[in-house]
């Protein structure tokens, strides 16, 4: 099958899914590519706005075609900026089927806005789209402004979920989480997200009584991901349980000024180790030397960090926002969200397990998450609507 995947948003600034989910595709002999358009901020990327080519361009991402092209975002006109980009698309759309035919289906990750502008592509070409849904409900309010639930952009986002031949979330609750705005007229079928299970491969941990329990978090330094409570948590759990107890973080922000600030305020001089930002290699070095992982974090959909230090071979500590999917009996432990006391609890259990089987867990990560995993059951999926699908269902723009 030929498969056009169309990301919302793309590295830098995030967005590696999509890079994920076409490796899994093609490792189950699908022809993948993507078309990235991306909405280029001054104050973040300073350097790529000066630079940005309208012009459609060529890279390889992992082994993944990618036609990229830039758009210098115009700052506080969101609904200008939507237009623009979803026209942006639809160029290079065009663009696309001129060089390589039309594709049998177009895959959108995250609704706003690939997802709208699949369906004008997909209404276009007479070919079905899917949109592939990552964020959690904070994100999509944040991008709704002070309008709330009367932003005009739900009527459009609802537009395309419903009209979509499928709607995958990469983790069940999202539907009742995003009901209140997007309702459920819509079908849907669960997907996790994958993770490179081979990579992010099991390790055996040695024990030794005289080093270190070392635990880690990898967020990047912002309100939702929590660190405040974290910090907490570590303070309660040294003074009552382990004064040896030693805490790595890593992620945009983790060294900063405001961070050694936090650190120091909650007493944990010479127990955290702040490494910034670090790429998937330091990522992995990080899990192989822990024995747990924590993530404090207030609104999630599913996070990937926890299923990574999960297929590595050992236990994570979280919230309450951790989807089902992720909470792997013996693996994965859950606290209140904002409660220290309570994550600090559940660390204790993680780390005092009496029959802990951090190969066992690992390979059910890879039952859930692993490229081949993802690949077949993404496969299955598109195959399935490819074959119902009739042009003249399609919508008039």
């Amino acid at each position: 099958m030929h498969i056009l995947e169309i990301p919302s948003f793309f590295p830098p600034y995030g967005g590696h899914f999509c890079i994920d989910q076409s490796k899994a595709l093609v490792a189950q002999g699908h022809v993948v590519r993507v078309i990235a358009a991306l909405n280029v901020s001054a104050r973040l990327t300073p350097k790529l706005y000066l630079r940005a080519s309208r012009r459609p361009y060529d890279v390889v991402m992992d082994g993944i075609e990618v036609m990229r092209c830039e758009m210098r975002s115009l700052p506080a006109l969101n609904k200008l900026n939507a237009r623009r980009w979803c026209r942006m698309v639809q160029r290079m759309a065009d663009a696309y089927v001129r060089r390589y035919g039309k594709p049998d289906m177009l895959h959108a990750h995250c609704c706003a806005w690939a997802g709208y502008a699949a369906m004008l592509v997909a209404n276009k070409y007479g070919i079905p789209y899917v949109i592939t849904e990552h964020l959690p409900k904070s994100i999509h309010e944040r991008g709704f402004g002070s309008q709330g639930a009367q932003s005009w952009q739900i009527p459009l986002l609802r537009r395309a979920y419903e009209n979509a031949a499928m709607v995958i979330p990469v983790a069940a609750e999202l539907v009742d989480e995003l009901a209140p705005y997007y309702g459920k007229a819509y079908r849907w079928t669960a997907v996790s997200n994958a993770i490179d299970t081979t990579f992010y491969a099991y390790k055996e941990r040695p024990v030794c009584g005289s080093a270190p329990t070392v635990v880690c978090c990898v967020a990047d330094f912002i309100h939702r991901k929590g660190y405040d409570i974290l910090f907490e948590a570590i303070r309660l759990y040294k003074e009552k349980h382990d004064k040896n107890i030693q805490l790595i973080i890593a992620g945009r922000g983790t060294d900063s000024d405001a961070m050694q600030s936090l650190i120091h305020q909650n007493a944990l001089d010479g127990i955290v180790e702040a490494r910034g930002q670090v790429d998937r290699e330091g990522v992995r070095s990080i899990l192989y030397h822990s024995r747990c992982l924590m993530l404090a974090t207030r609104g999630e959909v599913q996070p990937l960090v926890l299923l990574e230090a999960m297929s590595t071979g050992i236990p994570v500590v979280s919230t309450e926002v951790v989807p089902q999917c992720e909470r792997i009996d013996g693996g994965c432990f859950v606290g209140q969200t904002d409660n220290a006391a309570s994550l600090c609890t559940q660390l204790y259990k993680a780390l005092h397990q009496p029959h802990f089987n951090g190969k066992a867990i690992s390979a059910q990560v890879a039952d859930m998450a692993s490229y081949d995993s993802v690949g077949k059951q993404l496969s299955q999926l598109f195959e399935r609507v490819h074959g119902t699908f009739k042009p003249h269902q399609a919508l008039a723009q």
